[in-house]
């Protein structure tokens, strides 16, 4: 079938859970005989996956918060996966990796400021990783609107993924990766993955018992289902912790299905850039903006109740005061930034030098000043970010995608929300969460009581003691 083409996707992410005091991971709940979720998660997925070669076969993308979690623990597999990548991209010319925002931070969400620095960190942290910028960029949860796409291009890139629902057209061949124009006339390339195919893997353990049984009762039906004159590419996208971890042993499944069970019906294997270079004529489509891949009800799921959890009345209070938090934060640090560097937004963009360890940030506010700064002016400039980084890092979509405020997502977000206002009232002597605080009670978990402001108050006084 050398008209036929074949891809699988992983999305291997994990959200942020470090303590911003000890830098460490607490003791999570439930990950027994693990102390924590991403080392179970690592031991079971990642792992074997890379141990596998999985990594050379796959388009795949891996979250900055993941990434640099396993350089500190495990840097002997990240640089196995890096290996595999380089390896690929040394063979063929261009990358079967794909960035993503440097936090998994619903994009249509966020404003366009915040979209640019989640691109460029994004793509700074993939470009240390790995040698080399990436083609492309996958969206947390897939989800879209056309400033984050714009932002995008803006950056360079030149394609993402996307649920086939997320076009305009109902009808839309999603064996062909299409042009979308922006609304400031940059375009870019959106492959649309295979529902089929990719629900099956994701949520039918039996489809991937077996890799040769896949290929001859599920991939070669659906090829002959969807014919068409011509080149066509079937993309299968999921989560990249179902190999192993969701579904234990897929990453033996994805082995032997992309080094021999896909090889032997005769179908080329293929991969977004790849498949670009080769087809660079796309027609054109249209996105329905503010969907996603993970919620039925567009982008909801992060803001407010909807069919998929229509008892989570706690969201909505959440997201106005983490967002009210934002805004409070953005307008002191400009205020105060804008004396200490020329442009505080760039230095923000820059900032992440900082985070991936390439120079400590004493010297970072030093270099970046637009004069020299005392000893307490450099303090306050590295609170100043130290804060942007938290209001960023607590916007994570994790935080609102289960249906109880009683959780780790959650009351992570609270945590780091506490500590960017403590680190604001060191730059500025105000609280800045004391006048959303009566949002924030109105959030309350229907499982424990626990209302949001008694956690937010209580991680608070924490960094205040630590600090005293």
């Amino acid at each position: 079938m050398p008209d036929k083409t074949f891809c699988v996707h992983g999305h291997f992410y994990q959200p942020p859970r470090l303590d911003p005091l000890t830098g460490e991971i607490p003791q999570e709940f439930g990950a027994q005989p693990y102390s924590n979720w991403t080392e179970k998660i690592y031991q079971t997925c990642y792992l074997p996956n890379a141990q596998a070669g999985n990594f050379e076969k796959i388009s795949f993308n891996i979250g900055p918060t993941l990434s640099n979690w396993m350089e500190l623990q495990h840097p002997e597999t990240l640089r196995a996966i890096v290996r595999q990548e380089n390896s690929f991209q040394q063979r063929l010319g261009l990358s079967n990796a794909m960035a993503q925002p440097y936090f998994h931070i619903i994009m249509p969400l966020a404003n366009l400021r915040d979209k640019r620095t989640l691109v460029r960190w994004g793509l700074q942290n993939f470009e240390r990783l790995f040698g080399h910028l990436p083609q492309g960029m996958w969206l947390p949860e897939t989800a879209v609107d056309l400033p984050s796409l714009d932002a995008l291009a803006e950056a360079g890139l030149q394609f993402t993924i996307l649920a086939p629902w997320q076009a305009q057209q109902p009808d839309l061949d999603i064996t062909q990766p299409y042009r979308v124009q922006t609304s400031s006339g940059r375009s870019i390339a959106v492959f649309f993955y295979n529902s089929f195919l990719s629900g099956e893997i994701s949520f039918n353990p039996a489809a991937s018992e077996n890799a040769d049984r896949f290929v001859s009762e599920w991939l070669l039906p659906q090829m002959a289902y969807m014919p068409r004159a011509g080149a066509q590419f079937f993309l299968a996208a999921s989560d990249g912790e179902l190999y192993g971890h969701h579904q234990p042993y897929r990453d033996m499944f994805l082995a032997h299905l992309l080094d021999g069970a896909v090889d032997a019906a005769g179908i080329r294997r293929s991969w977004p850039a790849l498949w670009l270079r080769e087809q660079p004529e796309l027609e054109e489509t249209r996105i329905l903006e503010n969907t996603s891949w993970s919620c039925h009800h567009g982008i909801e799921r992060w803001r407010d109740v909807c069919g998929d959890a229509p008892s989570a009345t706690w969201k909505k209070p959440l997201r106005e005061f983490l967002e009210g938090l934002c805004q409070a934060i953005d307008e002191v640090y400009e205020e105060i930034g804008s004396g200490l560097a020329a442009d505080p937004w760039a230095l923000r963009d820059d900032y992440v030098q900082v985070l991936a360890r390439q120079v400590t940030a004493e010297e970072f506010v030093r270099s970046h000043a637009q004069r020299s700064l005392s000893a307490e002016e450099a303090a306050l400039l590295k609170n100043l970010l130290a804060a942007q980084h938290e209001r960023l890092r607590m916007l994570s979509s994790d935080a609102w995608f289960f249906y109880d405020l009683d959780r780790i997502e959650p009351l992570n977000a609270l945590k780091y929300a506490a500590h960017a206002v403590h680190l604001m009232r060191l730059a500025c002597g105000r609280n800045l969460s004391e006048p959303l605080l009566p949002i924030l009670s109105q959030a309350h978990s229907q499982l424990s009581g626990l209302h949001g402001d008694m956690a937010f108050l209580s991680y608070l006084t924490r960094f205040e003691l630590h600090y005293a």
